[in-house]
């Protein structure tokens, strides 16, 4: 399918996609949820329109043909976005960017011509937040803080780039996705996580930003930024240093200290990271115990995983999981006052 999607605020977007779609809509004041046609493909697009100038979009479908589009971006839209599954190509005056599962963009377009295709076939799930720059001015509480703003939105003007998602961005992406608030109260803690991520955008950016000017070499960010890539995906069973060096071409000093510089971690610190998220989530989303979720990450020894995870979080695995318990029972008895609204309960996979 192939479409024009003219964007002159960036409320626009929901809107035109939904009168291209024509999928069955069920809508709350402030919420909206397209369900897909059969001929189009299978699930559903969120709309969460928390106040003027910010919103967010949840996409959780897969097509049945391919979806290309062109979106001609007539306003000043500042996005960050989070791909759980699918891949996403964009092309935009004379520039490209291949969005892949498990990364985040930052974009700020204007007056821009964009070209976006998604395959037939593959899940596409993915989360997007909007801000209105104008309105983002709105937290700057002097005339310092909006400068570090307008650098940060200049930094990514007129460009489709990719961000180092932190753990934090992570777990942040993942509460919005479990929230199980219902009306006033859904719209509050949205809007709080839109910030979050804001924020947690932000600083990361910032580091990045001094790092990549005062120590890290230009033609070594790309490798470092394949090892990291590599360190992601294998972190059930990594590599080790020499063998990473080798892969992306760099040596292991250069690889150790650049990556220190750049993403603020070191690769063993990325690794436990990693393994120490993903049990989490086996833990809440599959239900597994402590041992299981330690060996579904590539522990063979219980207590290392539990050493390793009192060392990140401060507490043990079965505190930090009864801990999780008792902030569910809060939730859902806070909750029970609140207004009917759509429910967005799909987990971080």
């Amino acid at each position: 399918m192939a479409a024009e999607v003219h964007v002159a605020c960036i409320h626009d977007y929901f809107e035109r996609y939904s009168e291209m779609i024509h999928g069955d809509m069920k809508s709350s004041a402030w919420e909206q949820q397209m369900f897909l046609p059969p001929h189009i493909g299978t699930g559903s697009v969120t709309r969460m329109r928390v106040r003027e100038g910010m919103e967010i979009m949840v996409t959780d479908v897969t097509y049945a043909e391919d979806m290309r589009l062109c979106i001609q971006e007539a306003c000043r839209l500042f996005e960050l976005s989070y791909c759980l599954s699918g891949e996403v190509y964009c092309e935009w005056s004379g520039k490209e960017s291949y969005t892949e599962p498990q990364s985040g963009n930052v974009l700020l377009l204007e007056d821009v011509r964009v070209y976006e295709e998604k395959k037939a076939g593959m899940h596409h799930h993915m989360v997007e937040v909007r801000f209105s720059p104008d309105e983002l001015y709105a937290y700057a509480v002097d005339a310092a803080e909006k400068q570090n703003m307008e650098r940060l939105l200049h930094r990514h003007l007129g460009s489709i780039d990719t961000y180092s998602v932190t753990p934090d961005i992570h777990r942040c992406v993942t509460d919005m996705l479990q929230c199980d608030y219902q009306g006033k109260m859904k719209r509050l803690y949205m809007e709080s996580k839109a910030i979050e991520f804001l924020a947690l955008f932000g600083e990361a950016d910032e580091i990045h930003d001094r790092t990549v000017k005062r120590n890290v070499r230009r033609d070594d960010i790309a490798k470092l930024y394949e090892a990291r890539e590599i360190v992601m995906n294998n972190y059930e069973q990594p590599f080790s240093i020499r063998e990473l060096s080798k892969l992306v071409g760099i040596n292991e000093f250069k690889l150790k200290t650049g990556f220190r510089e750049l993403f603020d971690t070191t690769v063993f610190e990325l690794v436990r990271k990693q393994r120490i998220e993903k049990a989490i989530w086996h833990m809440e989303m599959e239900h597994l115990n402590v041992g299981e979720a330690a060996v579904a990450v590539g522990y063979s020894n219980v207590s290392n995983f539990t050493a390793a995870f009192r060392k990140h979080y401060g507490c043990n695995p079965s505190s930090f999981l009864k801990q999780l318990e008792q902030q569910d029972q809060v939730r859902r008895s806070s909750s029970n006052g609140g207004d009917a609204s759509i429910s967005q309960g799909n987990p971080l996979a």
